[in-house]
């Protein structure tokens, strides 16, 4: 999972000016009226070796990143429900609630509606992510034009609460798009390259996330029991793709409309859960459900082992979502001139520009890289067989809070 977030402030006065773009890279914009200056880059997150102490504030941010998870899930289903695709709610809300520190209003309360109070989000942010290194490596970077002010309060609040770098660039200069794609670059490894075409002389900053998780299976899968499959996609198309299987014991679910297994990563707190669909397509499986059909899932997980015959397809997606469109009705003023961001500056600012790019791999070694409400179990004397030949949903998340880092659905290696 490799996500790379941009948050740009552009003056109000050249709204569709500025041509930055990113690709396989989470980019959130905002537009803004004035002036600014400063730079921030987030270190990675070190790994901390105490427990999280979940507070009452933690459990609210977590459920808000799941309510935000399938919420994008729905919505991006029904725009291509016969395509693959996968995002991190976890990645935008971490977003969302470094942008939250700049808002105040009518905005700030659209915002938090979906993260949870700023205070609250600052605080479970800043203890979160460090639980999972080294599987989750996160930095930041806000890059500030030298041209607005941006208020100090703010940049302390990112610099401070989200480990993250201060300076100063001169946006509209080939100097400037050089310095933010270096940084994508050499953060990612050079698996970003050439992501903001140019920058405009009335931006205000730029806010830049980018996370990676790449972890091991617990139980890895034999590459000699891999072999190409059919899988029956929801166009009727039959189409063949690599499919890995293993036989093994693991917390399973069945109820009368899916199968779901849950599959640990090593020495990690965080497992991906395969949801497979009985007889409904994906769109309308994805339709039905919600963050609280999710949490009946992990429940049942929790009370059922069970040895399974696993077929999974060996995969790998790559998706570029505008957040801007997926979030407009839930914060409408944060993306045109009524947006109040003066926290962040005293010039009218708002978002211009969110997108998020994402990759997941996921193969016999582990990943790389978002329930149905429950009657009753079924439970067979014989061990299950569940066998991922037709379109299937996939979450990573972790065991504690059950916040999800990462989800999508998988319709089969087409174009």
């Amino acid at each position: 999972m490799v996500i790379l977030l941009l948050v740009g402030f552009l003056s109000g006065n050249s709204l569709g000016a500025c041509a930055s773009e990113v690709r396989k890279v989470r980019h959130h914009r905002v537009a803004k009226k004035g002036r600014s200056g400063k730079t921030t880059v987030t270190s990675q997150v070190v790994k901390s070796d105490k427990p999280l102490d979940v507070t009452t504030g933690d459990g609210l941010c977590a459920s808000k990143v799941n309510d935000l998870a399938f919420t994008i899930l729905k919505k991006q289903s029904r725009i291509e429900p016969y395509k693959s695709f996968t995002f991190s709610p976890l990645s935008v809300s971490y977003a969302l609630a470094m942008t939250s520190n700049g808002a105040s209003g009518a905005t700030l309360k659209e915002i938090e509606a979906l993260i949870g109070q700023t205070a609250a989000a600052n605080s479970f942010y800043s203890r979160y992510m460090a639980r999972f290194a080294p599987s989750v490596a996160m930095s930041n970077y806000l890059a500030l034009g030298k041209r607005f002010p941006v208020n100090p309060t703010f940049v302390k609040a990112i610099e401070g609460g989200y480990n993250a770098q201060v300076g100063n660039l001169d946006f509209g200069t080939a100097e400037a798009t050089r310095q933010l794609n270096d940084w994508i670059k050499q953060q990612s490894g050079g698996e970003f390259q050439d992501i903001v075409k140019q920058t405009h002389v009335n931006e205000v900053a730029y806010l830049i996330n980018y996370m990676k998780f790449k972890a091991l299976w617990q139980a890895p899968f034999d590459k000699n029991n891999t072999w190409d499959r059919d899988f029956t996609c929801d166009d009727g198309t039959t189409t063949q793709v690599p499919t890995m299987f293993q036989y093994f014991r693991e917390e399973y679910y069945e109820d009368s409309k899916c199968q779901a297994v849950s599959k640990k990563y090593d020495n990690s707190e965080l497992r991906m859960l395969i949801v497979l669909p009985k007889d409904m397509k994906i769109n309308k499986f994805v339709a039905s459900m919600s963050a609280k059909d999710f949490d009946n899932i992990i429940a049942g997980l929790k009370t059922t082992q069970a040895d399974v015959d696993l077929s999974l397809p060996r995969f790998e997606t790559d998706c570029n979502l505008d957040m801007r469109e997926m979030l407009r009705n839930l914060m409408p003023t944060a993306f045109d001139e009524r947006a109040n961001f003066s926290k962040l500056s005293n010039e009218k600012a708002y978002i211009n520009r969110f997108t998020q790019d994402t990759r997941i791999t996921v193969n016999e070694h582990g990943t790389e890289a978002s329930g149905v409400t429950v009657q009753s179990f079924l439970v067979k004397a014989m061990h299950p067989q569940f066998t991922a030949n037709h379109p299937f949903l996939y979450f990573i998340y972790d065991t504690t809070t059950h916040a999800i880092l990462q989800a999508g659905q998988f319709c089969g290696n087409k174009p």
